[in-house]
């Protein structure tokens, strides 16, 4: 039996100035490859980084605009509520000024409050009346 040799292969590599040439091309290749993808990359993040850094300062704006806008409108509600308290009282204090205009409003709010009488007219207190008046405490 033959010995067995090692299978070697039927293209060798030539070890000379113009294949070293050519590796070093691809290497450069290779490298260049590498730097650009890295830049690239670098790039993409400055990029990146700047969206997120303008949208954080919006957002931020977002929510202070929103928390004023919030403030505003319980002031507004407020408001409203002590417009229509007001008008409420305006109402009612026009309403009392045109029953103090009226005669016999008038004079009957006097008999009854200060106990005044017309002529020939005798007012008698009872016990159980609990009229507003001058003297009651």
């Amino acid at each position: 039996m033959a010995t067995k040799q090692p299978h070697t292969a039927k293209v060798e590599r030539l070890e000379n100035d113009y294949t070293r040439l050519l590796d070093r091309q691809h290497a450069a290749a290779k490298h260049r490859r590498n730097w650009m993808s890295r830049r690239r990359a670098k790039r993409a993040l400055r990029i990146i980084a700047c969206f997120a850094f303008f949208i954080l300062i919006l957002g931020v704006q977002l929510v202070r605009t929103n928390a004023s806008r919030h403030k505003v409108d319980q002031q507004v509600v407020t408001s409203q509520r002590q417009l229509a308290k007001a008008k409420h009282t305006n109402a009612d204090l026009k309403a009392q000024v045109k029953q103090l205009n009226d005669q016999d409003y008038l004079g009957q709010l006097i008999r009854s409050k200060y106990y005044y009488s017309k002529s020939n007219e005798t007012i008698y207190s009872l016990p159980g009346d609990h009229a507003n008046d001058v003297t009651a405490k």
